[in-house]
């Protein structure tokens, strides 16, 4: 019987989404969430530092102003004050590092891809219903799974591009036309008996079973590999405690 590439990939694909989808480990969950907070960190110091940096320029400056004017008025002082107490109020809430969007996430490389889309995904999470959240830690775990086993792989690769595609399109896709859709909206039951935030939680059910699968199906590869290769050592240099 002649080999048939296409029957060969359809059957390849079905043997992909047959594998089974388990529940993210605890490890998982619990680096998802450290990599929250050490984003979180890292905003917040950036922060404290353009707040020292600018209390250091004040200081410096009256200090300036002071030796060159021959002294500074108490008018002038309180004025210095109140302007450095509001730009710091300005400095802790604005400006918000850039998070990447959609467009930057679709055409990073796969050892990106993963934390790329999770700062995306957790500076949106606030636009998002409470009841979701459970869907968003779990993509955010699959996320940091998936982190490790993409690094090696090629640009070009189709599992990359599947990648792409899902987390730069599909998923965006999904949480921005969520966010148009008018609050009072969302619960109005539909003539199926559900509504839009329910169909938001089933559509990132969807994007967290097909990452569930992706990864699966790269552990499956490398465990392929690490087989072939036992056998290979074996056969080639008959090591009996090779099994």
């Amino acid at each position: 019987m002649a080999f048939d590439a296409t029957e060969e990939a359809r059957r390849q694909d079905a043997r992909r989404r047959a594998l089974p989808v388990g529940p993210v480990s605890r490890a998982a969950q619990v680096q998802a969430a450290s990599r929250r907070r050490q984003r979180a960190i890292r905003d917040a110091a950036s922060k404290l530092t353009r707040m020292l940096m600018l209390v250091a320029a004040v200081i410096v400056g009256s200090i300036a102003w002071g030796l060159v004017a021959g002294g500074i008025g108490t008018s002038v002082l309180l004025a210095i004050i109140m302007a450095t107490i509001g730009a710091l109020v300005l400095l802790g809430i604005y400006p918000r590092p850039p998070a990447p969007d959609a467009t930057t996430i679709v055409r990073s490389a796969p050892a990106k891809l993963p934390a790329m889309t999770d700062a995306w995904l957790d500076r949106r999470r606030r636009a998002l219903p409470a009841l979701a959240a459970p869907q968003i830690d779990s993509i955010s775990a699959r996320l940091a799974v998936l982190e490790p086993q993409l690094a090696a792989l090629p640009a070009n690769d189709p599992v990359a591009a599947d990648l792409n595609r899902l987390l730069g399109q599909h998923l965006p896709e999904l949480v921005d036309r969520y966010t148009k859709v008018p609050v009072a909206q969302r619960k109005v039951a539909a003539p199926d008996g559900s509504n839009i935030e329910k169909r938001l939680i089933d559509g990132l059910n969807v994007v967290d079973s097909e990452l569930a699968r992706v990864s699966e199906q790269l552990a499956e590869g490398d465990r392929n590999a690490f087989l072939i290769q036992g056998r290979f050592l074996e056969s080639r240099y008959g090591n009996e405690e090779i099994k």
